[in-house]
């Protein structure tokens, strides 16, 4: 049963392995060769694709081959690397959702902003600084990391086993230094999930406050509704305007046709970059949420081991046991999510994935790209039906006036009754 169970194990790994490494690497590649795409939310999102292609490539082979061995097979050298990455993978996940977060509350209070697309030197700064600031929180955790090797005495059998373990810290004295165990673990509990979690949750709070006061598509308010004294024009007189002057008629409609579809681009343009930002700010909301749910049971496991166990003697029972293997099992699984997450929550991200994924069949990736397009432009004839309605009415009722205008004026002067 134990051999089974490994061998499980191993194909967990080696799945996690290869869907990671081609997901992350991919998302990373589509941002970098697509111009249109390096935005700021999808830098970031790059940004966290980084962090998690370090921790898949690194530390799952290593860690499948130590988990199947029941012991670390490999130097202190590659065990202080492998806390190196963890830790810093962990940095750059939570930083880059935390900038994620602010970014979208950023877009969303200020909707029409020019900073919506901006890839300048301040974003760099910004993901430079993350990657920086990850990197020192990971230091210690390194400096302090190491191996312990533990001798068991087996009775029954007679025999003595050594243990070897990746650990940190390694140091006897830090161990038993319950102070430092515990001011550890709580630092690490606030900077890496408690921290996080408020600033996004008031960062999303504030989201859903603005997005309850608009609505999710906006008209210019030139298309609003004009008043209608035309209606007291007589049959007569209507017939009359109708026939009074073609040019004039002409050129106010070629007037108005020009000014409404300026109107009309702007509200469609204006509209599409809402829904745009919306939709962004729900993937960086779901990005997040993942990222909470499979890191608490292991928060959960480090708060109770290194300050439970380790300082206060208590029991590790069956039940931590199980938190602890589906901690690990979340962890890994978090670090391939992101790509598949972006593939069904954003159809650009869908499109660029099928479009490199099926490079072999360009059948199965045309396929699917023609009912996108097919739908982008009903969606966008539907909208200019309804607008060019309102313009043709709106202009034939501007031209009515102007020619009844004209020829009451005409009839004014030309008039044998009123001649003097």
């Amino acid at each position: 049963m134990t051999i089974i169970y490994r061998i499980i194990a191993l194909i967990l790994f080696f799945l996690v392995y290869i869907v990671g490494l081609i997901g992350n690497g991919l998302l990373i590649f589509i941002v970098f060769r697509q111009k249109n795409l390096r935005t700021v939310p999808n830098l970031l999102v790059v940004s966290l694709a980084l962090g998690d292609f370090l921790f898949v490539l690194f530390c799952v082979p290593f860690g499948a081959i130590a988990y199947s061995l029941n012991y670390y097979p490999f130097s202190t050298f590659y065990c202080r690397f492998e806390n190196f990455i963890i830790n810093l993978s962990l940095g750059v996940s939570v930083f880059s959702l935390l900038a994620l977060s602010a970014d979208r509350y950023k877009i969303i209070a200020k909707p029409f902003s020019s900073h919506a697309n901006d890839s300048s030197s301040k974003l760099k700064l910004i993901v430079i600084f993350i990657w920086l600031l990850s990197t020192c929180f990971a230091l210690p955790e390194t400096i302090y990391s190491g191996l312990i090797i533990e001798t068991i005495y087996q009775p029954t059998s007679n025999k003595t086993i050594k243990l070897i373990y990746c650990w940190s810290p390694n140091n006897d004295t830090l161990l038993s230094n319950h102070t430092f165990m515990i001011t550890r673990q709580i630092l690490r509990l606030i900077i890496y999930y408690l921290m996080p979690f408020i600033f996004i949750s008031i960062f999303y709070c504030l989201i859903a406050k603005k997005l309850f006061q608009k609505t999710d598509v906006i008209y210019s308010p030139n298309f609003s509704s004009r008043s209608s004294h035309n209606n007291s024009i007589s049959e007569e007189n209507r017939l009359m305007n109708i026939n009074l002057n073609n040019n004039i008629r002409h050129n106010l409609e070629n007037l108005s046709n020009y000014q409404t579809k300026n109107l009309l681009n702007q509200d469609i343009k204006r509209t599409k970059q809402l829904r745009t930002r919306h939709k962004v700010a729900k993937t960086v909301l779901f990005l997040c949420l993942v990222f909470f749910i499979c890191w608490l049971p292991k928060q959960l496991h480090d708060l109770y081991w290194f300050i439970g166990v380790l300082v206060y003697s208590l029991e590790w029972n069956h039940f931590w046991q199980i938190n602890k293997t589906v901690a690990l099992i979340l962890i890994y699984i978090y670090s391939c999510i992101n790509p598949f997450a972006l593939y069904f929550l954003s159809s650009t991200f869908r499109h660029f994935y099928k479009r490199y994924l099926c490079f072999w069949s360009n059948k199965t990736c045309c396929s699917h790209r023609h009912p996108i397009t097919y739908t982008q432009r009903r969606r966008t004839q539907e909208l200019m039906t309804i607008s060019d309605y309102k313009r043709r009415s709106s202009a034939n009722n501007t031209t009515m006036t102007v020619c009844y205008e004209l020829n009451r004026f005409k009839t004014s002067n030309y008039s044998p009754q009123q001649r003097p």
